[in-house]
């Protein structure tokens, strides 16, 4: 797995459902391949299957969650 980091979270009343049917929807790899995701008030983090990562990369350039305009990076590793 390859972790993610997503700058949206509780404080835009984010929940783990709006980040997998955004990852799958944009990315169009299956929802249910996605592992641990953990959200916090400002950002969160999503385990990405190693095969799917680049593909959430490129996909999810410009992509929104819930309105807002989401940034999606590979996380550094001390997150």
């Amino acid at each position: 797995m390859v972790r993610m980091f997503v700058n949206i979270g509780f404080n835009e009343k984010i929940s783990p459902a709006n980040i997998v049917g955004a990852f799958a929807g944009e990315s169009g790899i299956p929802g249910n391949v996605l592992g641990q995701i953990d959200i916090f008030d400002k950002y969160s983090f999503v385990d990405v299957p190693k095969e799917f990562a680049n593909t959430v990369l490129n996909r999810m350039e410009g992509a929104s969650i819930k309105g807002k305009k989401v940034n999606v990076e590979i996380a550094k590793p001390n997150n």
